[in-house]
C-alpha cells in the first residue's frame, strides 16, 4: 500500500543545532556594516506632540540619524492599514486613528514610538535617544472597556463615535427571544478575560537591508507570517512594488500569534535602511516587548443560555465587548468581533442565537492574536455557562453536556453562526473521557479526600478549535513533459 507523506510522522531535523545553541535567531546575526536603532517612546497614555528636538540626539558620538514622525511623513512612508472588512452598527468601515510608524502628531498609548536614533552602536544609540526632547501635552486618556463606554468618555478618534471602532450582529433576535420564551430556566453570567502580554523567549527584532543592486528592500525578522508582512510593508507602508521587498526568517524563539503581523519597528527598519543604505539592526528589550508587542484578550462578556424543562436548550443571548487599543489594524477588531464567536457554540447543538459584538477604542497598547486569538475566550464563555446552568438546575455538569451535544446524525450540521461541521462524534468523546477519568467514581474519593481533611474537585470542559483564518501564500508549480519541473 502507497504511503502519503500528509498525517506520518517525520524527523525532526532542527532539534540538534537549537540544542546546541547553534540555531539563528535575529539577534545573532550581525550584517556587515550594519547600525542599530533605538526607539523614543511616550510615557503618556494621550498626548499631543507639541515639538520634538532632535539636535542634541544628531551631534551626539556615532550617530547617524534621527528620524520623526514627520520626517517619515514627508517621505512617503503611510501608516500601518486598518484591518478590512468590518464596519460599525452605522454601516460606515470600521475607523481608528493613523497607526503611523513614528507618531505624527499625537501619542495614543504609552510605548507608542515617537522618534527613532540610529547610530553605530547599540549603546550609542541608546545614549542618544534620552537626548531627544519631546514637549508633550497631556490629553485625557480612556484605558479600559467600561471608560471607553461611558457617555462622558474623551473621544478617541472623531470617526469612531462612542470610541466603537467596528460592531457586528450575529444569529436571529426574534428566533432567541422565542426560544428565551419557552424557557424553564435562564443561566445568566458576566465575564472578563483580562488583558495580558506577550511574553516569547525570543523577543522580537528586525535588520532592514538595502541592496543597492536591485534596489530591493531584505527585512530579517522574527516573524509567524512573512508572506502577509512582506505585502503590508510594501504595498501600505513604503509604497513600492511587491518585487523590491524580501522578508526573510531564521529561527522564531516563539510567537504564538503575536509576531503574525507588520509592526512599526519593522516599517522604520526597512525605511531607515533604505535611506541609509546601511543595515539598521533593532532588538526589542523585554520591558519593550511588555509596552508594545501586542497585547492579548481584554474582552467583557454578558450571556444569557435558555433551557427547557430537560435541559436542552433554546437558545443563547450574548454581547461581547472588546478593547482594541489605540488603533484599529491588524486582527484585534476581527478577533472580538468575528473570529472568536465563530465558536461560541462549542460543541452544542444550539438552536438560536443572537450575539452582538463591540470593538471599543482604549489608550493602550495594540491588542492582536496571542495564544488563540479570541477562540478560548468564547470556549470558556460557553463552558462556564454549562457549568452554572448544571449547579443552577442541580444536574450533573456531563450529563447535561450530553444532552446538548451536537449527534453524529446532525453531520453535516451548521452551526448559528454559519459555520459548517463536515463529521464529528462527541457523545464518543466524551465518553471516552468520562471512563478514562472515573468520573462516576469521584464520590468516593471525595468522601475518602474529606476523611483525610482534604479538598477535592473535578471539572469538565470541550474545546473546539478553528483555525486557517486567512489562506494568502500561493505555490504555482509546472512539470514540463520531461517531468522537470
Amino acid at each position: 500500500m502507497a504511503k502519503y507523506g500528509i498525517g506520518q510522522a517525520i524527523t525532526r531535523r532542527e532539534d540538534l543545532r537549537l540544542l546546541l545553541g547553534t540555531g539563528q535567531y535575529v539577534d545573532d546575526m550581525a550584517l556587515p556594516g550594519e547600525t542599530h536603532i533605538v526607539f523614543v517612546r511616550s510615557p503618556h497614555a494621550h498626548a499631543r506632540i507639541a515639538s520634538i528636538d532632535t539636535s542634541a540626539a544628531r551631534g551626539m558620538p556615532g550617530v547617524l540619524a534621527v528620524y520623526t514622525g514627520a520626517d517619515l511623513q514627508a517621505d512617503g512612508v503611510g501608516a500601518l492599514p486598518i484591518g478590512p472588512g468590518l464596519v460599525r452598527g452605522d454601516g460606515e468601515p470600521m475607523d481608528g486613528p493613523p497607526n503611523d510608524p513614528l507618531a505624527v502628531d499625537t501619542a495614543r498609548y504609552v510605548g507608542e514610538a515617537v522618534a527613532a536614533v540610529i547610530a553605530q552602536s547599540r549603546i550609542q544609540a541608546q545614549d542618544a535617544a534620552e537626548h531627544v526632547q519631546v514637549d508633550y501635552e497631556e490629553l485625557p486618556a480612556v484605558v479600559t472597556i467600561d471608560q471607553a463606554k461611558a457617555k462622558d468618555a474623551p473621544q478617541i478618534w472623531p470617526g469612531a463615535p462612542g470610541n466603537i471602532a467596528a460592531q457586528t450582529e450575529f444569529g436571529s433576535k426574534d428566533d432567541t427571544d422565542a426560544g428565551f420564551g419557552k424557557a424553564k430556566h435562564v443561566t445568566k453570567l458576566s465575564l472578563h478575560n483580562q488583558r495580558l502580554v506577550p511574553v516569547t523567549m525570543e523577543p522580537r527584532g528586525s535588520i532592514g537591508d538595502f541592496d543597492e543592486k536591485t534596489g530591493r528592500v531584505i527585512l530579517w525578522t522574527s516573524c509567524q507570517n512573512p508572506s502577509g508582512l512582506k505585502d503590508t510593508l510594501a504595498d501600505a507602508v513604503l509604497k513600492i512594488p511587491k518585487e523590491q521587498v524580501r522578508v526573510r526568517v531564521g529561527d522564531v524563539g516563539g510567537g504564538f500569534g503575536m509576531k503574525t503581523q507588520l509592526y512599526p519597528e519593522d516599517c522604520v527598519c526597512a525605511y531607515a535602511a533604505r535611506k541609509l543604505k546601511k543595515p539598521v539592526h533593532w532588538r526589542a528589550s523585554r520591558s519593550e516587548e511588555f509596552l508594545v508587542g501586542n497585547h492579548g484578550r481584554d474582552q467583557s462578556s454578558r450571556a444569557e443560555l435558555a433551557f427547557d424543562g430537560d435541559g436542552k436548550i433554546l437558545g443563547l443571548r450574548l454581547e461581547i465587548d472588546g478593547s482594541i487599543g489605540a488603533h484599529a489594524n491588524g486582527p484585534g477588531a476581527v478577533i472580538v468581533v468575528a473570529v472568536g464567536p465563530k465558536v461560541i457554540t462549542g460543541v452544542y447543538d444550539i438552536p438560536a442565537l443572537h450575539l452582538r459584538g463591540n470593538a471599543y477604542l482604549t489608550n493602550t497598547n495594540v491588542v492582536g492574536a496571542y495564544r488563540g486569538a479570541g477562540r478560548p475566550e468564547m470556549i470558556f464563555l460557553i463552558e462556564r455557562l454549562m457549568d452554572q446552568a448544571a449547579a443552577e438546575m442541580k444536574m450533573d455538569p456531563a450529563e447535561l453536556r450530553r444532552r446538548n451535544m451536537i449527534q453524529p446524525s446532525q453531520m453535516p450540521y451548521k452551526t448559528p453562526m454559519g459555520e459548517k461541521f463536515d463529521s464529528g462524534n462527541f457523545p464518543h468523546m466524551l465518553d471516552r473521557i468520562l471512563d478514562k477519568a472515573d468520573w462516576k467514581g469521584f464520590g468516593k474519593r471525595k468522601k475518602e479526600s474529606d476523611a483525610r481533611g482534604k479538598l477535592r474537585g473535578h471539572a469538565i470542559s470541550s474545546f473546539l478549535e478553528w483555525t486557517g483564518v486567512v489562506h494568502e501564500e500561493t505555490i504555482d508549480l509546472h512539470v514540463e513533459a520531461d517531468g522537470k519541473v
